[in-house]
């Protein structure tokens, strides 16, 4: 948990993996319709949560980059 006392948010990897599952799971035969609609609904909000993460790292390498600190990427 973290210090407000929730519990940790998955990473960007854990979540990428778990939309590798869902692609997995909707590729099956055996899915009915409706189970692929729910899958597929599950994975948008997943990836959304992905842009989310990439959002805010991408701001902080921005903050960083105003603030004058080397870039070591380069």
């Amino acid at each position: 948990m973290d210090v407000t006392g929730q519990k940790d948010a998955p990473s960007l990897e854990e979540v990428l993996l778990q939309i590798e599952e869902i692609i997995e799971r909707m590729e099956s035969r055996e899915i009915t319709l409706d189970e692929s609609f729910s899958l597929y609904q599950e994975g948008v909000e997943k990836l959304k949560s992905c842009n989310e993460m990439l959002d805010a790292v991408e701001k902080k390498i921005q903050i960083l980059d105003a603030e004058g600190e080397p870039e070591e990427w380069e």
